[in-house]
């Protein structure tokens, strides 16, 4: 409990030492300081620095308490914005024959990227509270069949659809009633149902500069084992849970940019250029080589093939646009027939297929896992901090909740044993449509999947197009 306490007290004090009047003023102080010194003496200087914050104790008061001001404000009007979204969910009806690969998703991401809105000036960011809305992308299974969905704002859906048509014109997509009025609204209608729940939160257990091993790399070179699919795990997993019980996954995507969340789009692209440049002098083995004809010794470098490809790996990775990433899943059954092995090793197993070597892989966040036991931190009351958190996933994944940007506001939403702990992480377009896309020929041979009954001819009619005149004459 105390470790949680001063690290609460860091973060805060982080936040406050981030800020350029902070450090103005401390500049100013120790300017005023080196001054002094040679003519006071240290001692009388450090006795006026002492009476000097005596003196202006309440500005310093003043400074913190404008930071969390502004972050409740800054909260407040966020909440306010979000609440007013309308959303809708959309079913997208997968045909029986789908020869995609993976890459064709990439491709709708890359479309819902360019869709990203934020905040401009300071009446959307303070008064309007406006934050970079979000998708989200679910595969659920009710007893055994499985279906897919995304969520998505409502003026939207002409653009979404569009972007799905564009490359899998044969797919259709429907606005269904939310499936989420169809769990239990608390734990306790939960308990009086005779359920119970199992979840968690997958999170990335290296640097984002790390991609995850990628649809391309899933790809054999002969014809036959060509054909795998990395969602056939998945398909597996959920097509194996009894009538009663349900699974969902669900991924929480906003597109990264400037201001946006915790990150930007600045940082996925040069904020790791440090990074990448020290990982390319990590990589490079200098040996010496004598120059024919003078005698004298010569320096150059070369690379393993390993570490050629790592860092191709990465420069590939850091070359795509990125989205803020929160995956979680949640698993409901029957308190006679529920057993937290199978989400635990079956559901979070089909994740270790996507684990690189020596870059990256998924792992869970055990801070906001529904399965608790003594010797996890905090250490006290598991049992507890275990119904907290049921609470506390059962309420996100209802709501599709992303965390609070500020660090106020995550507090705001804390409770006591269940302090939210979800973390957003940065993945890009490749790295996303390798997790979730929709399944190929290959394993919609299987009965669980709803399809559609008959081909569809074409997109339907009316759907908007982008480009100008001369773009559209050149289809007339």
């Amino acid at each position: 409990m105390s470790k949680n306490l001063f690290d609460e007290i860091g973060a805060l004090l982080k936040e406050i030492f981030e800020k350029e009047e902070t450090w103005f003023l401390l500049f100013v102080a120790g300017v005023v300081g080196a001054i002094l010194v040679p003519f006071l003496g240290f001692r009388a200087v450090l006795a006026g620095i002492l009476a000097f914050l005596e003196l202006t104790w309440w500005l310093w008061l003043f400074i913190i308490l404008y930071i969390l001001f502004k972050d409740a404000w800054l909260h407040y009007r966020q909440e306010n914005y979000i609440r007013k979204i309308q959303w809708i969910l959309l079913e997208l009806k997968i045909p029986r024959n789908i020869e995609k690969s993976p890459q064709a998703m990439e491709q709708v991401l890359m479309t819902l990227h360019s869709m990203r809105n934020a905040a401009g000036d300071f009446k959307e960011k303070f008064i309007e509270g406006e934050v970079t809305r979000w998708f989200s992308l679910e595969m659920v299974s009710f007893g055994g069949e499985i279906r897919f969905y995304i969520r998505i704002c409502a003026n939207w859906k002409s653009l979404v659809e569009t972007a799905f048509f564009a490359y899998y014109p044969d797919m259709d997509i429907v606005e269904v009633p939310d499936y989420i009025d169809r769990l239990p609204k608390s734990i306790v209608d939960m308990y009086e149902q005779g359920d119970d729940l199992w979840g968690t939160e997958m999170t990335l257990k290296n640097e984002a500069l790390y991609p995850i091993k990628t649809y391309s790399d899933f790809e054999i070179t002969t014809e036959e084992e060509k054909r795998f699919d990395p969602l056939s795990a998945f398909i597996e997993t959920l097509a194996k849970i009894n009538q009663d019980e349900f699974v969902g996954i669900q991924i929480l995507i906003a597109p990264a940019g400037p201001d946006h969340m915790e990150h930007d789009y600045d940082e996925w692209k040069d904020g790791f250029r440090d990074k990448l440049e020290e990982l390319r002098q990590q990589s490079k083995k200098t040996k010496k080589e004598m120059n024919p004809g003078e005698g004298d010794l010569s320096l150059f470098t070369i690379r393993s093939p390993r570490q050629t490809e790592i860092l191709k790996a990465v420069e590939e990775n850091l070359s795509k646009p990125a989205f803020e990433t929160i995956i979680r899943f949640l698993y409901l059954s029957p308190q006679a027939i529920f057993s937290d092995s199978y989400p635990r090793r079956g559901i979070a197993g089909a994740f270790n297929q996507y684990q690189a070597l020596d870059m990256n892989a998924f792992s869970q966040n055990y801070s906001v896992s529904t399965h608790t036991k003594l010797w996890q931190k905090p250490y006290v009351f598991p049992k507890t901090r275990g119904e907290y958190r049921k609470a506390r996933m059962l309420y996100n994944y209802k709501h599709r909740e992303i965390p609070p940007e500020r660090l106020t506001g995550k507090k705001i939403n804390s409770y006591f044993f269940n302090w939210d702990s979800s973390k957003r992480f940065l993945m890009n377009t490749k790295c996303l449509a390798t997790v979730f896309h929709i399944p190929t020929t290959v394993i919609l041979t299987e009965p669980h999947l709803k399809h559609l009954e008959s081909k569809k001819s074409g997109p339907p009619a009316g759907l908007a197009i982008f480009g100008g005149d001369e773009e559209i004459e050149k289809y007339r």
